[in-house]
């Protein structure tokens, strides 16, 4: 008996070229339909109809809906990791904390605004759809960027933990950033969120109250980096 296949799988993996384009267009069409129509509208039927190709066609690569979200999470954690990847490398440790940070949330919600029905239904959908793994694997990855940083940059940080700081500081960005996306609250635009999470970053990592960097604190010492 075959060993069923987990909701994310996909079927039949794209290597020519024109069926990798055909699950482009299976994965562009079911971005469209939850920008315009959101995710009950996303049957089998409208994904094919939109994508321009048969239903059968979706199935030789998706097992179903789910794997489409599924293929469309993982594109989505790739993008993030370039962002990040780049904007925090070595080359850019002579910029100042507060040109890294806002380049970074403002980096995130370009990501974000360029499908935000896709990025809601993640919101909501993802720990579902996703196997715990993949997710947990993607967290990684970007907390030991964050903490790489953090580590080689001669900005004066205020925490005393690397892990704590670089762990902290990602999740309050996701959580706003996430928060942003599902409620929109009015009066409370793009930009207005890049500039209120980048404040919120800096003053956690290297800023007082009074909004001036703690130029003259010491660095943790190499002791206390975990």
């Amino acid at each position: 008996m075959k060993a069923r296949r987990s909701a994310g799988e996909v079927r039949k993996q794209p290597r020519q070229a024109r069926a990798q384009a055909t699950v482009g267009a299976i994965l562009e069409a079911m971005v469209q339909i939850l920008d315009r129509e959101g995710l009950e509208a996303a049957t089998m039927a409208r994904i094919a109809e939109v994508a321009g190709v048969s239903v059968g066609s979706i199935y030789q690569y998706f097992s179903h809906r789910d794997a489409i979200l599924n293929a469309l999470q993982d594109r989505e954690f790739e993008r993030a990791l370039k962002l990040i990847q780049e904007l925090l490398a070595d080359g850019n440790l002579a910029q100042s904390p507060e040109q890294t940070v806002m380049a970074v949330v403002r980096g995130l919600a370009l990501i974000y605004r360029a499908c935000p029905g896709l990025h809601r239904v993640l919101a909501m959908e993802g720990l579902r759809v996703a196997k715990a793994d993949r997710v947990h694997a993607f967290d990684l990855r970007v907390l030991e960027i964050v903490r790489h940083f953090l580590r080689a940059s001669s900005a004066p940080l205020r925490r005393t933990s690397i892990d704590a700081a670089a762990f902290v500081a990602l999740q309050s960005v996701r959580a706003t950033m996430l928060a942003w996306i599902l409620e929109r609250p009015p009066g409370f635009d793009e930009e207005t969120l890049v500039q209120e999470v980048t404040d919120l970053v800096l003053r956690y990592l290297v800023r007082d109250a009074e909004g001036e960097e703690w130029a003259k604190r010491p660095r943790p010492s190499p002791g206390i980096l975990s």
